[in-house]
């Protein structure tokens, strides 16, 4: 796929995400009308539940009995169901009169629906309880091929398929709309799992001209895809990948008759392309962006970013911290000066921070005579920090154990622009950067996790 290729598929699936936010008012205006929803809840979880769409919140109160009722001025389209402990994914439409019967303790399972728009919801509950049945663990995904799983993703999609078609669903708006959806998470599964690849044409033959042809066969004209939850993380995650400097031209579609909040929401889409991932390209992708976006107050948000990436290069003066211990004492930056600092981002409520716990474990005991300060700076809330103590109590963790005063909003945490958890720091004896986006102390080789031995050699090229 030659670089004119992406830069124009790029440009159309941009243009689309632009459409998404600047017809998201407008579309919930065009098509709105009564639908009514009821239903009886065992064994509810609290006494309201939610129904939310793009641009759309409404909760509905729960008796105690479990039943709740109300009628909602709607478009039609997707919309999430929550009890606040669970959620599913449900279809309205104007017209509709649907009631919903479920058992929170076995929510996915024993959810159903009848009335008026019973089929396509019920095809929406055995499509959740497929997917769910067909998830696969992080080691098998990690361990395929492009091939073994391009086979595998080929064999779902037309099983899924094969589901919609075999339901006799009577609705034909939702069947012509499911089709896309079927499709667009299909596309999101192959893009995530060999995107890289496929951008740089490593992907087999076979495959990328497969993946080619079915960009090109959906119409990013179509309004109805604006219905289509999934379709932003698609055009997100094909714009984030695919994007490098010399194709950067294809950003000319942004639109500078957007509103502040549209603007807003594409230029986080365009700020994914500055980030440590790319450093080599950041200067390039920086510039471009100079021309390309000429409203200074919405480029502004882009400069910011980029020149605190520019300070976080190797050898630069670290930003500081003083953020307080278990005990209430406040542990500074300056405090360490004289050993390695190995800082250590994370949240109790994270899920791959916690997979780096034994690891972290193992290289604090392997270099606990020397000059090393292993430092957990946990960005739980202020609010959360007794379950963070508890934490830190029940995984016996060690080394320095400190908790941001402000979570995501902490200066730290800006300053080092971290956009995702956990991050790994390593300054030298002087509170200098080393490396501002350090190895973790795990990696995933052959199959399982092991130390990683790219940190420790930073450790003992630096002691």
């Amino acid at each position: 796929m030659s670089l004119e290729t992406i830069a124009n598929k790029l440009f159309t699936i941009l243009t689309t995400l632009i459409l998404i936010f600047y017809m998201g008012s407008a579309n919930c205006q065009d098509n709105s009308g009564i639908a009514k929803i009821s239903g009886k809840i065992e064994h509810p979880n609290t006494d309201k539940v939610l129904i939310r769409g793009r641009n759309y919140r409404k909760e509905i109160k729960v008796n105690e009995k479990g039943e709740f009722s109300d009628t909602l001025k709607i478009p039609n389209g997707e919309y999430s169901f929550y009890d606040y402990s669970e959620s599913t994914t449900i279809y309205l439409e104007v017209g509709f009169n649907l009631f919903i019967t479920l058992d929170t303790k076995e929510f996915d399972e024993t959810i159903n629906y009848s009335g008026i728009g019973n089929q396509p919801n019920n095809f929406l509950a055995s499509y959740y309880l497929f997917k769910e049945k067909n998830t696969i663990d992080f080691k098998s995904y990690k361990e395929m091929s492009n091939q073994e799983y391009f086979d595998r993703e080929l064999k779902i999609f037309e099983e899924s398929n094969s589901l919609l078609n075999s339901m006799e669903i009577v609705n034909e708006n939702f069947i012509i709309n499911q089709e896309k959806v079927l499709l667009i998470d299909h596309l999101n599964n192959l893009i995530n799992k060999m995107g890289k690849d496929y951008f740089s044409n490593k992907t087999t033959a076979f495959i990328t001209q497969y993946m080619d042809k079915k960009i090109d066969d959906i119409n990013f004209n179509d309004q109805s895809l604006l219905s289509i939850s999934s379709l932003s993380k698609f055009i997100n995650s094909y714009f984030s990948i695919g994007l490098v400097a010399d194709n950067i031209s294809c950003l000319n579609s942004y639109n500078s008759e957007l509103n502040k909040q549209q603007k807003q929401d594409v230029l986080t889409t365009l700020k994914r392309g500055i980030s440590f991932y790319n450093l080599d390209d950041l200067e390039s992708y920086y510039t471009t962006l100079r021309k390309l976006i000429t409203d200074n107050n919405i480029f502004s948000a882009v400069e910011e970013k980029y020149q605190k990436i520019l300070n976080l290069q190797k050898g630069n003066p670290s930003p500081s911290f003083n953020y307080s211990d278990t005990s209430g004492q406040n542990i500074s930056l300056e405090s360490l000066k004289g050993k390695l600092v190995y800082i250590d981002v994370w949240a109790t409520w994270c899920g791959p921070c916690k997979a780096q716990i034994p690891y972290l474990k193992e290289l604090e005991e392997k270099y606990r005579t020397r000059e090393i300060a292993f430092v957990s700076m946990s960005i739980d809330k202020p609010k959360d920090a007794p379950k963070w103590k508890k934490m830190i109590q029940d995984k016996e963790l060690s080394g320095i154990q400190i908790i941001a005063d402000n979570a995501w909003g902490s200066s730290f945490v800006n300053e080092y622009v971290i956009e995702g958890i956990p991050r790994f720091i390593l300054l030298d004896r002087n509170g200098s950067i080393i490396n501002a986006n350090a190895p973790r102390p795990a990696t995933f080789n052959k199959g399982s996790y092991i130390l990683n031995d790219a940190i420790e050699e930073l450790f003992l090229m630096n002691l």
